[in-house]
C-alpha cells in the first residue's frame, strides 16, 4: 500500500488540497460523508504522482517537518527558538490603534493591517487568502485579493474547511508577488510544495500564519444555524466573531444569515456544543498535529487569550515574527502610532495557548502510544510516542476527547435522520456533562497537586 493511502486511510488528511494538485493526475478532492475535504486516489494512479504528493502533504513522512523547513527558510542567526514557538525575532500582544481595523476585524486587526501595508507599499501585488465563495453548498473558499477594499471585506476568522488546489492553479497562471495566509498544515504544505514546484516559489514570497486550535467540518456552521432556526442547506452566510460590547473577548456573537438574507445574532457560549475542547466536527488529523504556531510562517497571529487583555471586548492579538520585512513593518507602525503593541516573553506567549500547547504535545504523544498500540500507522511527529509521561486524569481528558470528536458525527447524522435538533442533544448531553466534570475534577486535583509541590519547593524552582 503507498503510504498516502495510509495517510488517508489513517485519518490524517487535513483536505488541504496539496496532494491534489502536486499528483494532480492521480488524486482528487472529495467532500466525505462528514462533510470535510478528503484526498482520494484515482484507480489509474501513478507511482510519480503518489510520490509527488507525498513530497507536500503536511501528514506525510517523506515531506519536510516543520522545524526542517524552519532552518530551511530561516537564518536563526538573530533571534531565538523555542521549543513550542519556534524559531521568532519579536515576540508582541496588541492591536492597530490607526481607523478601523479593531472593530471590522477579529483579534486587534493585526492581520488585515499587515496585509494592507504589503500591498500599499507593493511589497506584494496580491493576497492569496479565505474569502466568500460564489460555488453552491460552499461559504468560503481561497481567493485572491489584489486590493485593499477587498483584503477588508475578507477580515474574519473562518471555522469552514477551505483547500488550495483550484488557488494555487490560479498562482500558476498569474504572475506577481503574493502572500500566503493560511493555518499551519496548509503553510506547511505550501512551503513543501514551493521547494519542488519552481513557479509557487517565486511567487508566493510571504506567508503569515494563524495560531491553530484545530480544523472544523463544514457542519460546523451548521451547528450554530440550526440552532438559529436556519436547517441545513439554508445558510448562506456565518460571520463567527462578532465582537460584543462590554463582554470579555472569548465572549463573542455568531451572525446567521439564511438564504432570504434575514440575519440572527447568537451568543456563541449560550450555543450547545460549540465549546473548542468538546471537538464536535473535528478534523481526525488536528489530533495528530504539533504546530500550534504557524512555525515555517513568516509572522503568525493569534488571540492574546491573556489576563491583561481578554477583558477588552475590542480584542487583542499575540505576534510571532520571524522574518524581517515584518520585523520592519511592526517597528514602523509602532514608532507611527498606528500600532500599541507590549513586548511579551516566550513564556507569556506560550501561556496564551496553554491549552492547545498540553493537547498539541502531551495529548499527542498519549494518542500516538494509543495508536501504536493498536498496530495502526502514525505519522512521524516531533514528539515521541509516550504512555508514563501524564497522570491518569489527563489521559481520561484526551482519550474521552477523541471519543466525543466521533460521537459528534454520529449524533449529527441521527438529527438530520429525524429533522430534529434535539436528537442531536439527547444523543450527546450525558457525554458532555461527563467530559465537563472530568475537566473540573482534574483541575481541582492538579492544584492541589501543584500547591503541595510548591509548599515543599525550598529551591523555588516551582516558583519561577
Amino acid at each position: 500500500m503507498h503510504e498516502l493511502q495510509k495517510v488517508i486511510d489513517g485519518g490524517y488528511c487535513i483536505g488541504c488540497g496539496a496532494c491534489s494538485y502536486a499528483g494532480k493526475n492521480s488524486i482528487e478532492l472529495v467532500e466525505d460523508e462528514y462533510r470535510r475535504y478528503q484526498g482520494r486516489i484515482k484507480p489509474e494512479s501513478q507511482d510519480q504522482d503518489l510520490d509527488a504528493a507525498l513530497a507536500v502533504c503536511p501528514f506525510s513522512n517523506h515531506a519536510l517537518n516543520e522545524s526542517e523547513i524552519s532552518r530551511r527558510v530561516f537564518s536563526h542567526d538573530d533571534g531565538s527558538t523555542d521549543e513550542v514557538i519556534g524559531y521568532n525575532r519579536s515576540l508582541y500582544a496588541g492591536f492597530v490603534s490607526e481607523g478601523d481595523y479593531r472593530e471590522r476585524c477579529n483579534s486587534g486587526g493585526m492581520i488585515t493591517w499587515m496585509l494592507i501595508q504589503l500591498l500599499e507599499k507593493g511589497i506584494v501585488d496580491a493576497v492569496i487568502h479565505v474569502k466568500k465563495s460564489s460555488r453552491h453548498g460552499t461559504l468560503f473558499e481561497y481567493g485572491i485579493s489584489k486590493n485593499c477594499d477587498d483584503v477588508l471585506n475578507s477580515a474574519k476568522s473562518r471555522y469552514y474547511p477551505v483547500e488550495i488546489s483550484r488557488v494555487m492553479e490560479t498562482v500558476r497562471s498569474i504572475d506577481g508577488r503574493y502572500v500566503f495566509v493560511g493555518l499551519p498544515c496548509f503553510i506547511k504544505s505550501v512551503r513543501n510544495l514551493a521547494k519542488i514546484d519552481s513557479l509557487i516559489n517565486d511567487r508566493i514570497i510571504l506567508y503569515i500564519g494563524l495560531v491553530c486550535g484545530h480544523l472544523k467540518s463544514k457542519t460546523f456552521a451548521n451547528l450554530f444555524a440550526w440552532q438559529a432556526g436556519v436547517p441545513e442547506g439554508q445558510l448562506s452566510d456565518i460571520d463567527f466573531r462578532v465582537k460584543m460590547e462590554g463582554r470579555t473577548a472569548n465572549a463573542y456573537g455568531v451572525k446567521i444569515t439564511d438564504e432570504n438574507g434575514e440575519e440572527t445574532l447568537l451568543q456563541s457560549k449560550d450555543c450547545y456544543g460549540v465549546s473548542w475542547g468538546h471537538n464536535f466536527f473535528k478534523y481526525e488529523a488536528c489530533d495528530y498535529c504539533d504546530d500550534v504556531f504557524a512555525e515555517t510562517a513568516d509572522v503568525v497571529v493569534g488571540d492574546a487569550w491573556l489576563p491583561g487583555y481578554v477583558y477588552d471586548s475590542k480584542g487583542n492579538s499575540i505576534v510571532v515574527i520571524r522574518n524581517e520585512i515584518f520585523d520592519n513593518l511592526i517597528n514602523s507602525g509602532m514608532h507611527s502610532g498606528q500600532l500599541a503593541l507590549d513586548v511579551l516573553t516566550a513564556k507569556e506567549v506560550r501561556e496564551s495557548q496553554a491549552g492547545g500547547i498540553r493537547h498539541r504535545r502531551g495529548g499527542l504523544s498519549y494518542r500516538l502510544y494509543l495508536k501504536k498500540k493498536r498496530g495502526s500507522w502514525v505519522p512521524d511527529k516531533r514528539v515521541d510516542p509516550e504512555n508514563t509521561k501524564l497522570s491518569f486524569g489527563r489521559k481520561m481528558i484526551f482519550r474521552y476527547r477523541m471519543h466525543l470528536r466521533v460521537l459528534g458525527y454520529k449524533a449529527w447524522d441521527k438529527a438530520i435522520e429525524s429533522d430534529d435538533f434535539k436528537v442531536f442533544v439527547r444523543k450527546t448531553k450525558l457525554h458532555l456533562k461527563i467530559y465537563d466534570r472530568m475537566v473540573r475534577l482534574n483541575k481541582k486535583y492538579e492544584s492541589i497537586l501543584f500547591s503541595k509541590n510548591l509548599a515543599s519547593d525550598k529551591d523555588g524552582v516551582l516558583k519561577e
